[in-house]
């Protein structure tokens, strides 16, 4: 990840050194190197223009950290555990200049547990900056500020993130799992969980999952293996130590398979088997499914539902989600399970993980390419025919939402002054504007 961060800023014309673990003498730079010349083979490319690499300038933690004095903006994305980071950031501390932007790259930890490395002076110019896999294609950045984040800081690494890079710059609470992954996470065990009580199987799934439900055409399974199954476990480990909710909590208890999954090394593309695996058969190239009963692999199935036939022909994304939702068939009824608990999570989630409603759909929207985050998408279903439905289901909202419902209201107003936003104080903010779609 930290290479193609680097790629990213070297694509738009920013000088890097690009630092790893010290290797023997004879290479000492040989992993930094690595990372490097492997930006030209990744696929699809981080790099929009290969002679961009020259700007990335490879060293190792041990050799070359004096380098640091010369960066404007420190990065930190080594791997994701907290004694890792503290132990490079309480190094790097010696070497960052008392002017430099410091931040670390970290899907879920707690941002100011990592600062706790940082000697006092630093911490005022050290937050979060989460870039997501991939960074080229994947514009989300959410930006958390510790308590002790100066808020110049925060603001002077937004603007340069949503001008120069070019990304969708989302405000986060330093929470476990920020925004993205906490409302991520959830809603990907809750499909687990609903798969298993269906019957179905995960190639069945994804032809609900993906285009008829607004989401990318990987679906939930092999977005799971492009993400890496043993990446996903943690995300939700960190998700399950922070939930208090015991709903929340059997939610995000990760299933018997997820662990064998990871326990066998099966985790996913980068390891060639997950849910899915590819095999050559008769000189040709078939992908499997996996039976997570069984653990064997058989020939994908694809779910046949006259909702997902309207789904496909349906280009409004709206429009595709109302039918979708009220399909009395088994692809309207998984649906609706999932929408209905992912949206009500995503209100209770409102002043935990982020300020507002809309911070929460764009980090959706921008971080797992969602079409519709889940107030547009509850806006799109109705807020009081969905909540009278999820209230006979047995699914709690929060009062403010039960009482936008009550009104007939909805959570975006959209009128000639521009778009506000309704809060859980009651009463409407205006949106932001930002540059993305």
């Amino acid at each position: 990840m930290g290479s193609q961060i680097a790629g990213l800023l070297a694509d738009r014309g920013i000088p890097c050194d690009l630092l790893d673990l010290r290797g023997d003498a004879d290479a000492p730079s040989a992993l930094a190197e690595g990372a490097r010349e492997r930006l030209l083979t990744l696929r699809p490319s981080p790099l929009s223009n290969p002679a961009a690499l020259e700007l990335i300038k490879p060293g190792n933690f041990d050799d070359d950290l004096h380098r640091l004095a010369q960066a404007d903006w420190i990065i930190e994305a080594v791997s994701e555990n907290l004694a890792v980071k503290r132990a490079i950031w309480s190094k790097v501390a010696a070497h960052a200049r008392a002017d430099a932007i410091v931040s670390t790259n970290t899907s879920g930890i707690p941002v100011a547990t990592i600062a706790e490395a940082l000697p006092p002076q630093l911490r005022s110019r050290f937050l979060g900056a989460h870039f997501c896999n991939p960074p080229r294609y994947v514009p989300l950045l959410e930006v958390i500020s510790t308590p002790e984040t100066d808020p110049e800081v925060a603001s002077t690494i937004s603007e340069i993130a949503s001008t120069l890079l070019e990304r969708g710059v989302v405000p986060a609470y330093d929470v476990p799992n920020f925004i993205a992954n906490r409302i991520g996470a959830y809603s990907l065990m809750l499909t687990l969980k609903v798969m298993d009580e269906s019957g179905l199987g995960s190639d069945e799934v994804d032809s609900i999952t993906g285009y008829p439900m607004g989401r990318p055409s990987s679906a939930t399974f092999r977005t799971l293996d492009v993400v890496g199954i043993d990446v996903f476990l943690a995300v939700v480990e960190n998700s399950l130590a922070a939930a208090s909710d015991e709903d929340e909590k059997a939610v995000l208890e990760p299933t018997t398979y997820i662990r064998e999954l990871v326990e066998r090394g099966w985790v996913g593309q980068k390891a060639g088997s997950g849910f899915y695996r590819r095999v050559k058969e008769a000189g040709k190239s078939n992908i499997l499914t996996l039976d997570v009963d069984s653990f064997e692999y058989r020939e994908r199935r694809h779910l046949s539902a006259p909702s997902l036939e309207v789904a496909a022909a349906t280009e409004d994304v709206a429009n595709r989600l109302r039918g979708l939702a009220v399909a009395d068939d088994a692809a309207g009824h998984f649906a609706w399970r999932i929408l209905s608990r992912t949206l009500a999570y995503s209100s209770s989630m409102v002043g935990i993980v982020a300020a507002d409603i809309v911070s929460i759909d764009r980090a959706m929207r921008w971080g797992y390419a969602w079409e519709s985050g889940p107030f547009a998408t509850w806006d799109a279903l109705g807020v009081a025919e969905s909540v009278s439905r999820m209230q006979a289901d047995g699914i709690a909202v929060p009062g403010w939402v039960a009482e936008i419902a009550a009104q007939n209201g909805s959570f975006y107003r959209h009128g000639p002054a521009g778009t506000t936003q309704a809060t859980p104080q009651g009463g409407y903010a205006p949106v932001s504007q930002s540059s993305l779609p």
